[in-house]
């Protein structure tokens, strides 16, 4: 049993000088057998650890706890070390959310059309049938508070033209004050008239005559 044991301590003492040779001269007091492992009986901080937010550097070891030099092999005896890193590495942030989208391009307001107010002849009194085109036009206006609005009053050719133009002027002012009354200010709306003129379609016929006794809209989009 005594060559026994002698014979397995020759053979660890030479493994060990194979690895010193290896390794180096032992030269560390760091408690390493086999080579500079860099394990030590406390654990250390990891300075070299930049990717793990200064994560620790920890070690296993065996006896014994102190040594005096790494140069007595009975005094290391079975010190191995290890050393390894417990960490997580950051992740990388998040990519940038992308832009929003640009807004879309305001839509352009196309200016309403109204149909004419027509009256009977020789009159400059609204009918029910033209109150109801009024009103359209009033609504618009209360939609868009800055618009402005012009109507002009029209004649047929029957009568005299100084006749005609205050009867087309009449017109024009017989919608002016129904609108007034139904809340739109006064200073938005302009009337004038162009009495016979101005005809809407050819005054050949009872017809036509008809369609040109009328009062027209423009209305000036401000919005």
């Amino acid at each position: 049993m005594k060559h026994l044991t002698i014979a397995v301590v020759a053979v660890m003492l030479l493994a060990g000088s194979a690895a010193a040779s290896t390794c180096g001269p032992k030269v560390w007091d760091d408690m390493s057998w086999w080579c500079h492992t860099g394990a030590t009986p406390e654990a250390v901080p990891d300075t070299g650890a930049a990717i793990c937010d200064k994560g620790p550097r920890s070690g296993y070891w065996w006896w014994p706890k102190e040594a005096a030099s790494n140069n007595n092999d009975e005094e290391l005896w079975g010190n191995r070390g290890v050393v390894y890193n417990m960490c997580q590495a950051t992740p990388p942030p998040p990519p940038p959310p992308p832009p929003p989208p640009p807004p879309p391009p305001p839509v352009k307001r196309e200016k309403t059309l109204f149909n004419n107010v027509l009256f009977d002849f020789d009159k400059a009194v609204l009918k029910p049938e033209g109150k109801v085109e009024v009103d359209k036009v009033i609504a618009e206006l209360k939609k868009y508070p800055n618009d402005t609005i012009a109507i002009t009053g029209h004649t047929c050719d029957l009568g005299s033209d100084a006749y005609n133009q205050g009867l087309g002027q009449r017109r024009a002012d017989a919608v002016k004050k129904y609108m007034v009354e139904n809340g739109i200010a006064e200073a938005r709306i302009t009337s004038t008239s162009l009495g016979e003129t101005k005809p809407a379609v050819a005054n050949d016929s009872a017809a036509n005559r008809k369609l040109n006794r009328r009062a027209e809209f423009d209305i000036t989009m401000k919005d």
